[in-house]
C-alpha cells in the first residue's frame, strides 16, 4: 500500500514567518502545532500512555478497540504496546510538521495510523506520535473487534440518528452513493469522520485524527554546527560570462546564489537578531533580516539539513538588488544592471538567445528569464513612469535559485 506524506499549515509555522506548504511525496504528510477546543490541555506525559478509560467527549479525541482506549495523540511507544505491527518501514523519515500514513496489524485487524512529527529535525517515522488512525470497512469487513467512541456510539451498531443524538449536528455532512459521512471536528487538522453505509444501516468507518502538538512536547534540540555545504560555499570573484549563471553582485560584491547567511554577514551585513527567526527548522525555511549601512535585507532564508540550524547557517535564495528596498547597484551576469535602459536590456538577452516573460503593473514592468521552474530564474524590474526613477530603466535586479 503506498503512504502518504504531506506538509500541513501550522501554528509553529507561523513563528517563522510563512505558512506551510503542502506537498506529497510517495510515503508522507506535514503536521501542525496548534491547540483546539477539547485537546488543548493533553500533555506530552499524557500523550505517552493510553487512556485508561472511554472519555464521554468526542472532543477528547478518543477511541476503544476490544475495551484497550487511545487517545490521540500519543507515543509510538504507547501505541505499539498495544500490540499493532506496523507493516510499513518505521525507519522512513519525516521532516518537521509531516505526518504520514502508516499500515498497522494486530490479530485480524488491520488499520492506518498516521504519524506526526512535531520536532524541530527530521526523526525516522519510529519516533514520531501517532495523531490518528482509520478503522476501513474493507479491512475490517470480518472483523470482530468491538469499536466504541465517546457517547456510546459504536461500529456496527449505531446509526445516523444515533451519532447525531449523541454528538449534535455535525460540521459536515456528505451524502455519497454508498454512505453517509458525518465528520465532527475542532479544527483543520483535528476531526472524526464517521461513515453509516446504507445497505447496513449502521456506522462501519471511522477515521479520527487530532494533529495537535502536545503541551509541553520536547520539539528537540539546534544544532550549531556549521553544515558541510555552508562551510564549502565560495563567493565568485567576478560575475560569469554566462548569462544563465545564477549569481548576482550586490555593490560589486558578487554572490553564487543562494548564498548562505554566514557569508552575508561576514560581508558586513548585521543580522538583526530581534527581527530574524531564532532557529530554522529541518527542511523549512524562516525570516531572516540583515542590516548594513543603513540598508535593509528582509528574505527568506532556507534549510535544507536534517537538522535545524541557527539563521546564520541557513541560506538566502532570493536577493533582490535595487528599487526602494534595497538601495545599491546590483548586476546579473551577461552585463544586465541597474540603470540601464530598457533598449539596451532586451539587447542583451536577444544578443544570447535568451527568451523572457514580461507583465506590467502600473509604472512597472517585470522581465523574467531562465526560470525552468519555481524558485529559480532572474527578474528585472524597469520603470516607465516619470517621478521616481529614470525612465524605461532597469531599477531592480533579482536573482532566485533554490536550494537543491
Amino acid at each position: 500500500m503506498k503512504k502518504r506524506i504531506v506538509m500541513l499549515s501550522a501554528a509553529l509555522a507561523l513563528t517563522v514567518g510563512m505558512t506551510a506548504f503542502a506537498q506529497e511525496t510517495e510515503g508522507v504528510t506535514e503536521a501542525p502545532a496548534q491547540e483546539t477546543e477539547g485537546t488543548a490541555g493533553v500533555s506530552a506525559q499524557e500523550a505517552g500512555q493510553a487512556a485508561s478509560a472511554l472519555s464521554d467527549d468526542w472532543k477528547d479525541y478518543q477511541i476503544e478497540i476490544d475495551g484497550q482506549v487511545y487517545q490521540f495523540p500519543m507515543t509510538m511507544e504507547a501505541f505499539l504496546a498495544c500490540g499493532w505491527e506496523c507493516e510499513d518501514d518505521l525507519a522512513q523519515e519525516l521532516e518537521p510538521y509531516q505526518y504520514g500514513n502508516f499500515v498497522f496489524v494486530q490479530d485480524d485487524m488491520k488499520i492506518y495510523a498516521e504519524l506526526i512529527n512535531f520536532g524541530k529535525n527530521t526523526v525516522a517515522a519510529q519516533d514520531c506520535l501517532v495523531g490518528g488512525l482509520t478503522v476501513d470497512s474493507y479491512y475490517w469487513a470480518d472483523c470482530t473487534k468491538h469499536v466504541e467512541l465517546a457517547g456510546g456510539i459504536e461500529r456496527l451498531v449505531s446509526d445516523g440518528a444515533a451519532i447525531e443524538a449523541a454528538w449534535g449536528t455535525p460540521s459536515d455532512t456528505y451524502e455519497g452513493e454508498l454512505y453517509t459521512s458525518y465528520t465532527y471536528e475542532t479544527d483543520l487538522y483535528s476531526s472524526i469522520e464517521l461513515s453509516v453505509y446504507k445497505e447496513s444501516g449502521v456506522l462501519e468507518e471511522i477515521d479520527i485524527s487530532n494533529l495537535v502538538e502536545p503541551e509541553g512536547f520536547d520539539a528537540g534540540e539546534v544544532s550549531t554546527e556549521v553544515p558541510e555545504a555552508v562551510a564549502a560555499y565560495q563567493k565568485p570573484e567576478a560575475l560569469s560570462e554566462d548569462p544563465t549563471a545564477y549569481e548576482i553582485s550586490l555593490d560589486g560584491t558578487v554572490y553564487a546564489m543562494p548564498v548562505p547567511v554566514s557569508v552575508l554577514i561576514a560581508d558586513g551585513w548585521e543580522l538583526d537578531t530581534a527581527e530574524s527567526d531564532a532557529e530554522i527548522s529541518a527542511g523549512y525555511f524562516g525570516w531572516v533580516t540583515l542590516r548594513r549601512g543603513g540598508q535593509e535585507i528582509r528574505t527568506t532564508a532556507s534549510n535544507p539539513e536534517k537538522c535545524a540550524v541557527l539563521p546564520e547557517n541557513s541560506w538566502v535564495e532570493s536577493l533582490e538588488v535595487g528599487g526602494y528596498e534595497l538601495e545599491a547597484e546590483g548586476a546579473l551576469p551577461g552585463g544586465v544592471k541597474t540603470g540601464m535602459s530598457e533598449a539596451d536590456f532586451l539587447a542583451l538577452l536577444e544578443a544570447n538567445s535568451l527568451t523572457w516573460e514580461v507583465s506590467e503593473s502600473g509604472d512597472y514592468a517585470y522581465y523574467s528569464y531562465n526560470a525552468p521552474e519555481y524558485g529559480k530564474g532572474f527578474e528585472v524590474l524597469v520603470y516607465h513612469g516619470e517621478d521616481d526613477f529614470t525612465p524605461d530603466s532597469v531599477v531592480r535586479v533579482t536573482c532566485s535559485n533554490s536550494v537543491d
